[in-house]
C-alpha cells in the first residue's frame, strides 16, 4: 500500500492502472479526433460538388463523412472505460483508507478523527478517481486540438494560427486562477472534515446529549460550523464560476472572431465555402478540448488536496508492529509467564488474580494497558523460566493470543449479541445484493436482518451463556426479544452503560486467555451486581494470570495481590486486601471510593 506525500499517492493510481488507462486512453482518441474530423469531412463533402446536385462526385465525399461518424461511435466506447477508471481509482483508495486504519491503534500523535476519516473516503478518494479518468479525456483533447490546428493551418494559415496560438495563451491565463482555487479547496476541506467529526460526535452520544440537556449548545457549534463550511465553499465556488464563465465563453469568442476572418477570406476569394463551413465546425469543437483543459486543471487541484488527505492517513503508523521481533522469537508459555513492566516497575505474578490500584484511576489504566503491549514505546518484559525477553520482541499475533485486554470504555458493535460476545470468531455475514439490502432497510424499522454463515470457531450456545453468566449479564439477554440472536444498536447505543460494560466483559472470558487485563470492568454496575461479577470471576480464573484494574472494595476483597501504584506511577507497596487495609494510605483510599459508590447507588 502506497503511503507518504501526495505525490506518491496520485503517481501509484497511474501506476496500478497504467493497462487500463492505455486501453480507456486509445478508446477516447477514437471518439474525440473523430468528432474533430466531423467538420474536415463535412467541407470536404460540400466543396465536391454538391451544387449540382446528388451525382457520383458526392459519393467519396459521403463516404468520408460516413467513415468519420463510424469512428466517433466506436470511440463512445470509451465512456464506461472512463468510468471503470474513475471506479477503480476511487475505490482503490476507500479501501486502502479503510484497510489502514481499521483493527490497528494510531499513535496520538498522529491521531485521526472518525470525521476526518470519512470525509477522506468519501471525498477525497473519488478526487483520485476524477484525475485518472479526466487524464485520458484531457490526453484525447489536446491530441484533437492538435489535429484542428493542422488542419486549419493547411486550409488558412492566418486563421489557424489565430486559434493555434491564441487559445493556448488563454488556457495557460486561466490557470493562474488553479492555485488560489486550491487553497480555497483546502480550506474549504479542512472544514467539512470538522463539521463531519461534529456530526458523528452527535451521533454516537446524541443520548448523553440529551441527558446533559446540552441541544443547544451542540446546535450552536453545529450552525457555526456549518456557517464557516459554508463561507469557505462560496469563497472556492466564486473562482469556480469564473473559470466555468470562461469556458464558454472562450470557445464562443474564438469563433466569433474565426468566422468573421473567415467571412472576408470567403470574400476575397482565399477560402470556399466548405472550408468555411469546416472552420465554424473547427471553432465550435474548440469549446471540448478547452472545457477538458479547464476541468483537469481544477481536477488536479482537488486531487493534490485529496491526495494530500489520503496521504496523511496513510502515513500515520499503527502503535505496534513485528518490526522488533527477534528472528527466532521463543515460545512463551503464557500460563508460566510473569509480566514485568520496566516504567513503573510493576511485576504481574502467574496464576494470580492482581488488582493495581492508584489514588488517579489514569495511571493504573496506563499501567494495565503497558502490560498488554497497546504500544511499542513501552518496555515490559515476559519471564517464561528461564527465558526472558521484551514483548515487543515477541509477535504481535502470539501476544493477541496471549494476552487479551478488556478497556475501560465498553466497545460493542451493531448485530446480535452472539456475535458480540463471540468477538473475532463471529459469524460471517451471506452478502446481499443492492436489491436485497434496500428492501431489508427500507421498513424504517432501522434494524436490518442478515442471515449468518457459522464461524468454525464460533462459541456454542452453552459457552456462550457460561461466559455471560461470569459476567452476570444473563438478564441482558433475556430482556432481547431473539435471546442470544437479538440486535443491539451501533455501539450498543440500545443498552444502558452497565448492560454494555458486562456484555464486554462476558466476551473477555468467553476467550478464557491465558492472561486478561481489565480495566474498571464493574465501573458501570451496581454494588449487588459487582458482587456477583467479583465472585464469579475470581473462581473462573483460578490458576490463571488475571490483572484489574480497580478501586471497589468489593473487587478487590476477592484479588490475590494489591498492587498500590503512586500518583507517578511507579509502585509503591503491595499485599493481600486484608493486609492492606491497615495501611492509612491505602485503607483511606478505598474507604473514599466505598463511599463514592454508596452515594451512587442511593
Amino acid at each position: 500500500m502506497p503511503r507518504g506525500d501526495k505525490t506518491r499517492v496520485i503517481s501509484s493510481s497511474f501506476r496500478e492502472n497504467w493497462q487500463l488507462l492505455i486501453v480507456t486512453t486509445t478508446v477516447t482518441l477514437l471518439l474525440f479526433v473523430g468528432s474533430a474530423l466531423v467538420p474536415w469531412a463535412l467541407g470536404i463533402f460540400l466543396d465536391s460538388g454538391i451544387e449540382r446536385g446528388l451525382t457520383a462526385s458526392l459519393l467519396p465525399g459521403g463516404l468520408l463523412v460516413c467513415g468519420v461518424i463510424l469512428i466517433r461511435a466506436f470511440g463512445a466506447l470509451g465512456t464506461p472505460m472512463v468510468l471503470l477508471a474513475w471506479l477503480r481509482g476511487t475505490v482503490t483508495w476507500q479501501r486502502n483508507i479503510v484497510t489502514h486504519v481499521s483493527g490497528r491503534r494510531m499513535s496520538r500523535k498522529s491521531a485521526l478523527s472518525a470525521g476526518e476519516i470519512v470525509a477522506s473516503a468519501t471525498s477525497d478518494a473519488p478526487k483520485i478517481g476524477n484525475l485518472i479518468s479526466t487524464s485520458t479525456e484531457t490526453f484525447a483533447a489536446t491530441v484533437a486540438f492538435i489535429l484542428i490546428a493542422v488542419l486549419m493551418m493547411r486550409s488558412n494559415l492566418l486563421l489557424g494560427l489565430v486559434v493555434t496560438i491564441g487559445l493556448p495563451i488563454v488556457v495557460v491565463l486561466m490557470t493562474l486562477l488553479i492555485r488560489p482555487l486550491q487553497s480555497r479547496l483546502s480550506a474549504n476541506r479542512e472544514e467539512r472534515g470538522k463539521l463531519t467529526t461534529l456530526a458523528a460526535d452527535a451521533v454516537v452520544g446524541l443520548r448523553v446529549i440529551r441527558g446533559v440537556g446540552g441541544e443547544d449548545v451542540y446546535s450552536e457549534r453545529y450552525e457555526k460550523q456549518s456557517a464557516h463550511v459554508m463561507e469557505t465553499g462560496i469563497k472556492a465556488a466564486f473562482i469556480q464560476a469564473v473559470l466555468g464563465g470562461l469556458t464558454t465563453a472562450v470557445p464562443a469568442l474564438f469563433s466569433a472572431v474565426v468566422i468573421s476572418l473567415g467571412i472576408w477570406q470567403v470574400y476575397q476569394g482565399q477560402l470556399t465555402y466548405g472550408q468555411l463551413v469546416a472552420f465554424y465546425g473547427y471553432t465550435a469543437y474548440l469549446s471540448v478540448p478547452v472545457s477538458s483543459a479547464t476541468r483537469f486543471f481544477q481536477v488536479v487541484a482537488d486531487a493534490k488536496v485529496g491526495a494530500r488527505r489520503i496521504g496523511r492517513i496513510l502515513s500515520t503508523e499503527p502503535t505496534t508492529s513485528n518490526a522488533r521481533t527477534l528472528a527466532q522469537p521463543p515460545v512463551i508459555n503464557w500460563d508460566q509467564a510473569a509480566l514485568t513492566d520496566l516504567t513503573s516497575g510493576v511485576r504481574i505474578e502467574p496464576g494470580k488474580l492482581t488488582m493495581i490500584v492508584c489514588s488517579h484511576p489514569d495511571v493504573a489504566a496506563q499501567c494495565a494497558q503497558r502490560l498488554a503491549r497497546i504500544d511499542d514505546e513501552s518496555e515490559i518484559e515476559v519471564a517464561d523460566g528461564s527465558v526472558v525477553v521484551k514483548l515487543s520482541q515477541l509477535p504481535l499475533a502470539d501476544v493477541r493470543d496471549g494476552i487479551v485486554l478488556s478497556g475501560a470504555t465498553a466497545q460493542l458493535f451493531q448485530g446480535r449479541v452472539r456475535s458480540n460476545i463471540n468477538g473475532p470468531y463471529a459469524d460471517d455475514l451471506v452478502p446481499r445484493t443492492i436489491a436485497e439490502q434496500m428492501a431489508d432497510t427500507g421498513d424504517g424499522s432501522g434494524q436490518a436482518t442478515r442471515q449468518h454463515r457459522g464461524h468454525p470457531q464460533a462459541a456454542s450456545d452453552q459457552q456462550l451463556y457460561a461466559a455471560l453468566t461470569v459476567a452476570d449479564a444473563n438478564d441482558v439477554v433475556l430482556g432481547l426479544a431473539n435471546g442470544l440472536d437479538g440486535y443491539i444498536a451501533e455501539r450498543g447505543r440500545s443498552l444502558s452503560g452497565g448492560q454494555r460494560q458486562r456484555l464486554a466483559l462476558a466476551r473477555a472470558v468467553l476467550h478464557n486467555p491465558p492472561v486478561l487485563i481489565a480495566i474498571e470492568p464493574t465501573s458501570a454496575v451496581d454494588s449487588h451486581t459487582e458482587m456477583r461479577i467479583a465472585r464469579a470471576l475470581s473462581v473462573q480464573r483460578a490458576g490463571k494470570t488475571t490483572v484489574v484494574v480497580s478501586l471497589s472494595p468489593i473487587m478487590l476483597h476477592q484479588a490475590d495481590t494489591v498492587i498500590v501504584l503512586n500518583p507517578d506511577g511507579t509502585e509503591h507497596m503491595r499485599g493481600s486486601h486484608d493486609d492492606l487495609s491497615q495501611d492509612p494510605f491505602y485503607h483511606a483510599l478505598v474507604q473514599r471510593t466505598a463511599v463514592d459508590d454508596q452515594e451512587e447507588n442511593q
